[in-house]
């Protein structure tokens, strides 16, 4: 068997893979202070939105991703290596796949930065209880749940629930 993923390589450190990159592990306080500041940055998307300012909805979306990478790569282990340019080597094949999906925005208007927060959102979910459970961070839910309700009544066409498995 080889190991081909950086999960592989924490699990069983015995099958040695050579990484571009020196790594090491997230720190606690950076973990949650990653799920505090997602909140913080989608919280002003409504203002953002309703004044048209695309620019500044697509820098508040580009942040968001950065913080979701940085939980993507916690869970796997590691923190975000300083000054990478091998980003792919250290998320599997469907994390990059979600990401990635998040990156499409087929014309500037409200209806592509919420589709792409939404998304964002539903990786958020699926990686903050990992690693609550993991390592022992406290995704700050009534945060999260005063922001998705602000977001659900100041934009029309934001979900009025966004359920994840």
């Amino acid at each position: 068997l080889s190991c081909d993923t950086l999960s592989c390589a924490i699990i069983n450190p015995m099958q040695p893979r050579a990484w571009p990159d020196p790594l090491s592990p997230p720190t606690v306080p950076a973990i949650q202070s990653w799920l505090d500041d997602f909140w913080a940055t989608l919280a002003p998307l409504a203002d953002i939105l309703n004044d048209g300012q695309y620019l500044l909805a697509a820098d508040t979306l580009h942040h968001l991703r950065r913080l979701t990478l940085n939980l993507m790569l916690a869970l796997n282990g590691i923190a975000r290596p300083d000054g990478t340019r091998h980003l792919n080597t250290y998320l599997g094949a469907s994390q990059r796949r979600a990401l990635e999906k998040t990156l499409a925005l087929p014309a500037a208007g409200p209806e592509a930065f919420i589709a792409q927060a939404v998304a964002l959102v539903v990786i958020y979910r699926w990686y903050a209880p990992q690693l609550a459970a993991q390592y022992g961070v406290t995704p700050p839910a009534a945060q999260e749940a005063a922001v998705l309700h602000e977001l659900a009544a100041s934009l029309p066409d934001w979900p009025r629930a966004i359920t994840t498995e």
